[in-house]
This record gives structure tokens, C-alpha cells and sequence, in this order.
């Protein structure tokens, strides 16, 4: 059983383990490359890989972020975030860019489905990594998503509000075409307000921004949305030259168009027109309340009460319709309590950041504690060895100075033998037994020998060929006893004296202005 286990685990991992092939990995980079230019190309590309289930989990997330902004840029509006959802489950913290546009691409799929809370709470995501990233496209885009969901709410000062940073953004990024859109939505926001002054400011300045784009719904909607503006401010013959402008550009959003037309002519008077127009408009979406509404005008002039109860009956259903796709709460609302949540997720991270420092901080203290200690410990220890090495050397020094003590002592009681000597050595003195002088002789030479740290055994050792008699001649002449002196004292001659300092000066090789006491001295 255990041996099944194994085998069965291992197939698992083999299973597990995808490998791109090189050709899907070239259609990917191909596709990533063609997204913003050419999305039609991308999507062909794509769709050229047969299984996408045999792709690396980096791949697979990647293929699945294309595939879904290659459907939104070619108009197909899917209604499943199963697709996209791979790349948000992916990404998350690995490449903030490639999250911040997979939730983004996850709200636009959650617009499709209606899904408003969904749709909000995918952009508040998708902002919070572009603003980790600093991507200016994709904030640009969040900023005109958001404004868009405050549109859908009529908080149109919201609206204006992140137009005019996804404005700012598109323009940081270089994006003319975008930066022009968000611009010409900010003047939309004044219509909107029924501020058509300034509306119009905004249009004209955007219809001389949208010509190096040669884009033809764009400069179609800036010439429907002057005609509209022309036409509340009641100047029908400038709104009907826009509207016709309009529609000889381009045939998207035409019904808006002939929304234009039927609402010129029905203010003029000419209702039999006014309904021609209407009558083309057939599906006015989000104008649906205003449609009805200018049906309902348009039947209470003509008198045709039964119509326009009918058509009133209409406006209230369209606004409910519309009401149905927008927030059950206020974005702003859900925004605050998206960014109270982030917050607190944040929070409780920094807490539990906070307390992992803290453990972090104790364990070091505590470490560096018991560093303290063992250092106070050791130096201690070097202290008590380095006091007992002192009070070891003190005492040798105390030795020593004793010693140094009785030595100066010894030498100081010699130097008096030696004096006393030198006082008594040539006085006459009663007579005395030859053996007693030599033995007197002897202990003076034996304390010069001493107090002049053993000369003779130096001497004898450095000049071997000296005679024990010249030996016993240098010590009387260290201590100044002159020739006629040594020889009184030796019971010898002056004459062999002074031949036995010829001979020390030659054996002891010293020069013949070199005084020998000093040479002895210096010895």
C-alpha cells in the first residue's frame, strides 16, 4: 500500500509538472507584443494555441490575461470570469503590473455580467497594484472605470474628479489618444450638470486635440455631444449642423444622433420630424429614460394625452431598468469600506509584523545579555588572573628590592673593608705572623673581587693567559693602590711590579694612552 502511495504521488508531480512548448511560448510573446496596436492580431495568435491546459502555470496565467484583454479590445464581451480569474489567482503578489490588469479585465468581465458590486470591488483591487506598480496606463484606465461607476450613480463631481486624474495620468504616460477621451469625459461631466458653457469649452478644446488621432467614433461623439449641448442652449441651427457632422463621420451611436434631430424639431414645433427621428432610433440604451421622455413631450404638444401617459409610464420603467444595473450602495461608499478592510488586513499584518519584530528584538536582547554577561564573566576572570599575576610580580619586585637591599648592604659593608684596608694595608703595624698577612691579603682581595661584581673570574675567562699573581696585581690597582704600594704589599719590587703591568697591558691588548683603570672600570 505504501509502495502504491508513492507511485501514485510521483505520477501526480509528473502530471503536475507543465512545460510550455516553444512554439506556444512564441505565440505568446507575439500576441503580448501585437495587444495594444493590433488586438485583432493577438487574438488570431491565441487562438492558434490548441490546449492551454499544457502550458507552465506562468504561461497559462499569461495566456489567460491575453485572451481576456484581446476579447475586450475586439468588442467580444464574455459573461464567465472563470478565464481571467487563473490569471488573478496567479499573479497576486508575483508581478504587480500583470495583477493590476488582471483584476482590472476581472471588473470589465463583472460589468458584462451585470455584476456592479463585483465589477466595484475587482477595480478597487486592480487600483491597489497599479499604485504599487506606478503603472500610469493601467491607473489611467482604473481612474476611467471609476468615473465611469460614478457616472452610473449621477455623483457627477466624482465623475469630473477621477476624469480629470485619469487625464493626468494618460498624459505622464505619453498616451495622447486616452488623454484626449478622459479630457473630452471631463466636459462631459459639465453636460451632464446641465453646465453647457462649459461643456462646450472642454468639446472645442477636445475637437482640435482629436484630429492627429483620425479616430471617427471619437470625433463623432464630440460633434453629437456639441449638437446636444447647442440645442439645450437653444441655438437649433448649430445644433443641427453638429449632429449632421456627426453623423456624416461616422454611423456609431447614431441613435443619439437622431435623439438630436427629433429633439430640435420637437422643440421648434415640428413634431411630424421630430417623430420621423425617433422612430429611427431603434434601441437608445442608456438614453432610454430620455427617448421616452421626448416621446412623451412630443404627444402632450400634439394633445395626445392617452401616448404620452403611456410613454411617462415608459420613462419610469426605463429609469428602474437602469437603476437595477447600478450599486445597491454608493461607489464612494464601497470604496471606503473596501480601503477600511485593506486597512485593517494591513494592520493586522503590521501587528503581527510588529510582534515578529519584537520576538526578534527580545531574542537579541537576551542574546546580547548573555553576551554581557559571559564578557563580564571573562573580564572578570582576566582580572582575578591578571591581579594574582600582579600581586606575584609584586612580590618577586619585593624580592628583588631585598635582595637589591642586601646587596647594596654587602656592597656597602665591602666598600668599608675595602677603606679600612686601604688605611691599615701600609701602616706600620706590630709583627705579625707571615701567614697571617697573607690571609689578610687575601680576604681584602677576595672583598675587592666581590664589591667589583667577581672581575678576576671575568678576566680569567676573557684573557686565560693572565697569571693568578697579575690577577691579584688588577684588583690592588682598581682599588688605587700604586705601583711601590702592590709591591710593599706582595713582598715584591717595584721594578717586577711595573714589568707585571707591562705584561697585563700587552696580554690584555689595551692601547698604550689607555689608562688600565679605566679600561678596568669599563670592564
Amino acid at each position: 500500500m505504501r509502495h502504491l502511495l508513492i507511485l501514485l504521488s510521483f505520477c501526480f508531480l509528473v502530471a503536475s509538472c507543465r512545460h510550455t512548448s516553444p512554439h506556444d511560448k512564441m505565440l505568446l510573446f507575439h500576441a503580448d507584443s501585437l495587444m495594444e496596436t493590433h488586438p485583432d492580431c493577438a487574438l488570431t495568435l491565441l487562438k492558434h494555441i490548441t490546449d492551454s491546459k499544457c502550458l507552465s502555470s506562468s504561461d497559462h496565467a499569461l495566456y489567460a490575461l491575453l485572451m481576456s484583454q484581446a476579447f475586450e479590445k475586439c468588442y467580444i464581451f464574455i459573461k464567465s470570469d472563470s478565464l481571467i480569474r487563473i490569471a488573478t489567482k496567479y499573479y497576486g503578489n508575483r508581478n504587480p503590473v500583470r495583477a493590476g490588469y488582471a483584476w482590472f479585465y476581472l471588473a470589465r468581465v463583472d460589468g458584462n455580467c451585470s455584476n456592479a458590486e463585483g465589477r466595484a470591488s475587482a477595480l478597487l483591487k486592480a487600483q491597489t497594484y497599479a499604485a504599487e506598480s506606478n503603472n500610469h496606463k493601467l491607473l489611467g484606465l482604473i481612474y476611467s472605470d471609476k468615473a465611469r461607476e460614478y457616472l452610473s450613480q449621477r455623483q457627477l463631481d466624482s465623475m469630473r474628479q477621477y476624469y480629470r486624474l485619469a487625464y493626468s495620468t494618460f498624459q505622464a504616460d505619453s498616451d495622447r489618444r486616452n488623454s484626449v477621451v478622459a479630457f473630452f469625459n471631463v466636459g462631459v461631466s459639465y453636460y451632464l450638470n446641465s453646465k453647457f458653457d462649459s461643456a462646450l469649452v472642454y468639446f472645442r478644446i477636445v475637437e482640435k486635440e482629436a484630429v492627429p488621432i483620425h479616430e471617427e467614433a471619437l470625433t463623432s461623439s464630440i460633434q453629437r455631444l456639441m449638437g446636444v449641448s447647442y440645442a439645450f442652449q437653444k441655438n437649433y441651427p448649430k445644433a443641427l449642423f453638429h449632429a449632421r457632422q456627426s453623423t456624416l463621420i461616422s454611423d456609431v451611436y447614431d441613435y443619439s444622433k437622431w435623439y438630436i434631430f427629433a429633439m430640435v424639431y420637437n422643440q421648434t414645433g415640428q413634431l411630424d420630424s421630430a417623430r420621423f427621428y425617433l422612430k429611427k432610433c431603434q434601441n437608445p440604451h442608456e438614453m432610454a429614460p430620455d427617448y421616452d421622455r421626448l416621446w412623451q413631450e412630443n404627444y402632450e404638444k400634439e394633445g395626445n394625452f392617452r401616448m404620452a401617459l403611456y410613454y411617462s409610464k415608459k420613462v419610469v420603467a426605463a429609469k428602474d431598468s437602469l437603476n437595477q444595473l447600478s450599486l445597491k450602495e454608493s461607489f464612494a461608499g464601497l470604496e471606503k469600506k473596501y480601503n477600511y478592510q485593506l486597512i485593517s488586513t494591513e494592520n493586522d499584518k503590521l501587528m503581527s509584523k510588529n510582534q515578529r519584530q519584537m520576538n526578534f528584538i527580545l531574542m537579541g536582547l537576551l542574546a546580547f545579555l548573555s553576551f554581557i554577561i559571559f564578557f563580564l564573566l571573562f573580564f572578570l576572570n582576566k582580572k582575578r588572573k591578571e591581579l594574582l599575576q600582579q600581586q606575584i610580580i609584586t612580590t618577586q619586585e619585593k624580592e628583588k628590592a631585598t635582595l637589591l637591599e642586601q646587596q647594596l648592604q654587602m656592597k656597602e659593608m665591602l666598600r668599608k673593608k675595602i677603606d679600612t684596608f686601604k688605611q691599615t694595608a701600609l701602616l706600620p703595624q706590630k709583627a705579625m705572623k707571615e701567614s697571617d698577612n697573607a690571609r689578610q691579603l687575601e680576604d681584602a682581595l677576595n672583598n675587592i673581587d666581590a664589591y667589583y661584581k667577581h672581575i678576576s673570574s671575568r678576566l680569567k675567562n676573557q684573557f686565560s693567559c693572565l697569571t693568578h699573581t697579575e690577577i691579584r696585581i688588577v684588583l690592588l690597582i682598581l682599588v688605587g693602590f700604586t705601583s711601590s704600594q702592590i709591591a710593599k704589599l706582595l713582598c715584591s719590587s717595584e721594578n717586577t711590579i711595573n714589568v707585571h703591568r707591562v705584561s697585563i697591558h700587552k696580554k690584555m691588548k689595551i692601547e698604550g694612552k689607555t689608562d688600565l683603570i679605566d679600561f678596568l672600570f669599563r670592564f
